[in-house]
């Protein structure tokens, strides 16, 4: 009898999750069921150019084990018809079978490629044949270091590859106790890695570090950046969107010691390899019990009034949730907005966009409870209608005396700060599975002022700290037209205040950073274990501060010109600030102890 096993994520709590938006489709999508013959827990789906559908299916979700035998009801089909309204129209060809779990698919170059738990295949024919359990080619064996069937890790799983300009990505698990916690051995040299490889020389290398159970990730084919969710768990009081950027480490670590009921060490175990890599923080939290709980795969939003955009689903919460991005300098903050739902209480694990332009969405089983169990669920198209019709907010942006909110439609001119409330909060990297939310502050806010055409709001907020989240709510704003909006309420996740002024006749959409100077440059190398290392440029004097979370100062160090600082500190846990100051400013980076 074949082990259960989990596909994807991670073990995670139950949430309560707002319900700010009607339990329907957004109202400028029509949204269907895929006749299928049958209901699947989807694990991939990908495009052909001439328009079939390639997916990859599971039999069932188990609690995270790795799966110790292969089924022959791990799948991969053609799909054809799939857009149509009558099941008579679909056509499916099962072309392989008999896999450990697929967690993830892309075609590149109009080949099929899978990822399985041992390593990324090629499927070699793209049509049924008479030997589905044979139809593959391994092209790269994952870094399992001979652990996965001699200790019990759990999610240990390369999801979601990308292809792009001749090179795979894939984010790949952390190494996690069975339960859920992160106080295990890394199961290999690369445990929490986003993975980079090719076809031509099958040299596997991590070009990035610190995910802890990273249920997919995608491709922005505008700008060549690639974003991935991650969940929520050890060293991660909330699930997160992030940016990757090579070199970076994104925050889930190896709890260096179990501890029994007594308080008494039991084990220790060594850092994950990615420890010591600059942190990165995440483009947008996404709040526990407030938006997610369990986010799946991103999509990018390719056209219309929210192109540019990130979709997501989630396996323990239902409907789709929508990220907006804000650039300030080099880097992102992150706006996130309840999107659509009326897909019942599906897990919905995939999304991609169709050769026809809607949304395709695969899901798990039905949520229940701490993870998805039961009835198969149905599988989703998500079209857009021909004409926009929504009110909503679309965009937040960060301003050097607050925030400015981008609507979809003019709003009522009679608005006013009474209509608004904002509170922010921090969070805190911790050990402890799913600690480190900080309490909530609240925020004033002094002046509302409206754009020329309308479509922005200035909201003058006294008492924003970068790294925050920022929940702005409105009190029922309606258009200038009347009508309602769709959701009320946006979470932003406010990592860099920006050095842009208001203006009533353009919205300005990118910025430098408050704080930035020409005097110097700051780069932040490693931090690991009580020890931090900086690069730090400057024409002249310079002094450095290193802060803890809670604002105690660890240590201080000054010097003339350039240099290469290593400052020695008390270990501490959670996200500290390195400033620096210059004659002619200062600088700042945050940093993960």
């Amino acid at each position: 009898m074949r082990f259960m096993l989990l596909l994807l994520t991670m073990i995670l709590s139950a949430g309560r999750i707002h319900a700010a938006i009607a339990d329907a489709a957004h109202p400028d999508f029509d949204l269907t069921e895929v006749p299928f013959p049958s209901k699947f827990k989807t694990m991939g789906i990908s495009f052909l150019k001439d328009g079939r559908m390639v997916l990859s299916v599971t039999d069932f979700v188990g609690g995270g084990q790795v799966e110790a035998a292969k089924s022959a009801a791990v799948k991969v089909y053609l799909v054809s018809g799939y857009d149509g309204t009558a099941a008579a129209s679909v056509k499916m060809e099962e072309i392989s079978n008999t896999w450990y779990q697929l967690v993830g698919l892309v075609v590149a170059e109009e080949k099929v490629y899978v990822s399985d738990r041992d390593g990324f295949y090629q499927i070699l024919q793209l049509a049924a044949n008479a030997a589905p359990a044979q139809n593959r080619k391994l092209i790269v064996k994952w870094p399992d270091e001979n652990t996965w069937n001699t200790t019990f890790q759990w999610h240990q799983f390369v999801f979601t590859p990308i292809y792009n300009k001749g090179f795979f990505y894939a984010p790949y698990s952390g190494s996690i106790r069975g339960g859920g916690p992160s106080d295990a051995n890394p199961t290999s040299h690369m445990s929490g890695g986003f993975l980079k490889w090719d076809l031509a020389t099958a040299k596997l290398e991590a070009i990035a570090g610190g995910f802890r159970s990273p249920n997919g990730a995608n491709l922005d084919s505008a700008t060549g950046e690639m974003f991935v969710a991650d969940n929520q768990g050890s060293w991660l009081p909330s699930s997160t969107f992030a940016r990757i950027l090579p070199g970076k480490f994104y925050g889930h670590r190896q709890v260096p010691q179990t501890l029994n009921s007594a308080g008494a060490v039991t084990a220790t175990h060594p850092p994950n390899w990615a420890e010591g890599l600059p942190y990165d923080p995440p483009v947008a939290w996404l709040p526990h019990g407030d938006v997610r709980a369990s986010p799946s795969q991103p999509v990018r939003i390719r056209s219309g009034k929210y192109a540019g955009d990130w979709l997501m689903g989630d396996v323990n919460n239902p409907g789709l949730i929508r990220v907006g991005l804000d650039k300030v300098g080099d880097g992102y903050n992150g706006a996130v907005f309840f999107f659509s739902k009326g897909t019942k209480n599906s897990a919905i694990n995939r999304l991609a966009w169709g050769p026809d332009g809607a949304l395709y969405m695969g899901t798990l089983s039905t949520i229940s409870g701490n993870w998805p169990n039961g009835n198969d669920n149905a599988f989703y198209r998500l079209a857009p209608k021909p004409a926009a019709t929504a009110f909503e907010m679309k965009a937040v942006r960060s301003l050097s005396d607050g925030l400015e909110l981008e609507f979809t439609q003019p709003v009522n001119p009679a608005a006013a700060a009474a209509d608004f409330s904002a509170e922010q909060w921090q969070y805190i990297r911790q050990p402890g599975y799913g600690e480190g939310r900080q309490p909530t502050q609240r925020l004033t806010v002094a002046g509302a002022e409206i754009s020329a055409d309308g479509l922005r709001v200035h909201l003058k907020i006294a008492g924003l700290i970068p790294d925050r989240v920022v929940h702005v709510k409105h009190a029922g704003l309606a258009s200038a037209a009347g009508k309602t909006a769709w959701n009320d309420e946006t979470w932003f996740t406010h990592n860099y205040i920006s050095t842009r002024s208001w203006s009533a006749a353009t919205a300005v959409r990118e910025s430098g950073r408050t704080g930035a100077t020409s005097a110097g440059a700051l780069k932040v190398r490693n931090t690991i274990r009580g020890i931090l290392s900086a690069a730090i440029e400057a024409e002249g004097p310079w002094q450095a501060v290193l802060t803890a979370p809670d604002g105690t100062v660890l240590a201080r160090a000054s010097g003339i010109g350039a240099s290469e600082i290593t400052l020695r500190h008390a270990p501490v846990t959670g996200v500290g600030i390195l400033s620096v100051r210059f004659a002619g400013g200062v600088l700042a980076r945050k940093v993960c102890f």
